[in-house]
């Protein structure tokens, strides 16, 4: 078999974009291993994620995290609500507005340390990255891109035999939720670095605490050993 390089990942990355789409098909036709296939194909370039903003949404979306925080301000400061807390009350509140975490996130921590010290937030070099090296969050990044483009291929067309079909969907959605679980993992091991509790972050995932400690923790000795 042909030894995997640059090379062949990219010519069997341009078969796949040509429309060759299962891993059995481009395995044999550069002469390597299925794992090899998926391997290639899974190592893709980000796309750049230029969302339309509405911003008649936008604002609305304001408007009503400017009152959860005005209630939330209003309590005593142990008892105040997380960002997160807040984003969950906000999509109920609103039935759901098109606006992501992160956005709700930039929103809450800019006004909070307005109201607290009159200044700009951390650099977020300095928070959830600061114990990492420089490259994990285009790494992190890169990882949930190549998931959302193997979501994407789900689209399975009527007309593809049943064998071929279920292939190209195994393969895909397993494909997405591998890099998917492996960047959780990582963004796990830093909020273990950082002092956060697998208790937290099993209320920020929906995924039971000894479960997702014992993945985070199969996960590190996968990567280190």
């Amino acid at each position: 078999m042909a030894e995997p390089g640059p090379q062949l990942f990219e010519a069997i990355r341009r078969d796949h974009r040509a429309g060759d789409r299962l891993p059995r098909s481009l395995a044999t036709r550069h002469g390597v291993d299925r794992q090899t296939a998926m391997q290639a194909i899974s190592t893709v370039l980000p796309l750049p994620l230029d969302l339309p903003t509405d911003e008649e949404e936008l604002g609305e979306a304001r408007q009503f995290l400017d009152a959860l925080l005005d209630e939330d301000q209003a309590k005593a400061p142990a008892e105040r609500c997380s960002a997160f807390e807040l984003y969950e009350e906000l999509c109920l509140r609103t039935n759901g507005l098109p606006v992501s975490y992160r956005w709700v996130w930039d929103y809450i921590t800019e006004r909070r340390s307005r109201c607290a010290a009159g200044s700009a937030p951390e650099p977020y070099e300095r928070t959830w990255a600061g114990n990492v090296p420089s490259d994990m969050p285009e790494f992190v990044t890169d990882l949930i891109t190549c998931a959302v483009r193997h979501l994407a291929e789900l689209k399975i067309e009527g007309t593809v035999p049943a064998a071929s079909g279920v292939e190209l969907g195994v393969a895909s959605l397993s494909t997405a939720r591998a890099r998917i679980n492996q960047a959780l993992y990582e963004l796990a091991l830093v909020g273990r670095r950082s002092g956060l509790s697998y208790a937290q972050m099993s209320a920020w995932t929906s995924i039971p605490e000894d479960d997702l400690a014992q993945q985070v923790e199969d996960y590190h000795r996968l990567m280190t050993t």
